[in-house]
């Protein structure tokens, strides 16, 4: 049983929570119903006729073709940040020592210590047309007339998989490293090769860090502005961007509303077929380790 003060100090976790999630998100929803139309004040939503306009309106051009193209964006910049995590944490969780591991991962880390706009401003220096990128081109005897790689889809890729990288791999260097070694043992042991050992063992366990470094990385990159809009300016546009136009330049806090609430809708979707396809994906690898192991036995 919990003590007086935890139980308290719990129950203030769900009050905070309760005040800073819960309520301005009931808030949001209230307001996407509501419509900004005929009002002399900017910044105001009539409540007085509730109605479904906003959400058809933000399905419409141009934010349904922004919402599109930030999903794009967003799979391919989650897959891209999967393919490298993958290799860069199994060789951080079983191939180095402790000690090693703790300096490596502080390294992986480590950009975070810098205030994100600094990065971005950073990268935007490195690929700018005669920036850094293209002065050491120029050293190494790479003559090019101009670099157009800022301000495109392709910068939005790298700003994307640069800033959440670290996300990916740090919860899967953690279930790499917690793989029970007997089993690896076990499994070579009984004859496997390597790849037989990785697809059947290794990888089905690590599925947990797979589904939590996707989530991790895929939400808040959906909605992420500030990088589109310093490394891809009008070209790198996302919804994330649009919401936040809507609120402060457009002064239409409705239709705003309904955009973000819309994309809460779609990331709780996008979570949940990726959490039913992970346990799919485990059930059909267990199931194939399984018959693995069983044609091991049968042979010895």
């Amino acid at each position: 049983m919990l003590g007086r003060g935890l139980r308290g100090f719990v129950a203030l976790s769900y009050v905070w929570f309760a005040l800073w999630f819960i309520a301005p998100s009931a808030i949001m929803l209230i307001y996407a119903f509501g419509h900004t139309a005929g009002l002399t004040q900017k910044g105001l939503v009539n409540l007085n006729h509730l109605g479904l306009g906003n959400f058809w309106q933000a399905l419409k051009y141009p934010s349904g073709p922004v919402l599109v193209a930030s999903l794009e964006n967003a799979v391919v910049a989650t897959a891209l940040c999967g393919v490298i995590a993958y290799p860069v944490a199994y060789f951080i969780a079983r191939k180095l020592g402790p000690r090693t591991r703790a300096i490596v991962l502080l390294l992986v880390v480590l950009p975070f210590w810098t205030d994100y706009l600094l990065r971005m401003l950073g990268w935007r220096i490195f690929l700018s047309p005669l920036g850094l990128l293209y002065n050491g081109m120029q050293a190494v005897g790479w003559h090019v007339n101009y670099l157009s790689i800022l301000d495109t889809r392709g910068a939005v890729m790298i700003g994307l998989v640069y800033n959440y990288l670290p996300l990916f791999i740090l919860p899967l260097a953690v279930v790499l490293e917690r793989i029970d070694p007997l089993l690896l043992q076990a499994a070579d042991d009984l004859g496997a090769k390597p790849w037989t050992i990785f697809r059947t063992i290794t990888f089905p366990i690590s599925m947990a860090g797979v589904v939590a470094g996707t989530v991790l990385v895929f939400v808040p990159m959906l909605g992420d502005y500030v990088t589109p809009t310093l490394m891809g300016g009008a070209r790198g546009l996302m919804i994330g961007s649009l919401v936040a136009s809507e609120f402060t330049e457009g002064q239409n806090w409705s239709l705003g509303a309904a955009m973000a609430i819309l994309l809460v809708v779609i990331l709780v979707g996008i979570v949940a077929a990726c959490w039913l396809l992970a346990t799919g994906v485990r059930y059909v690898l267990a199931r194939a380790r399984e018959r693995a192991l069983a044609r091991v036995l049968v042979t010895t």
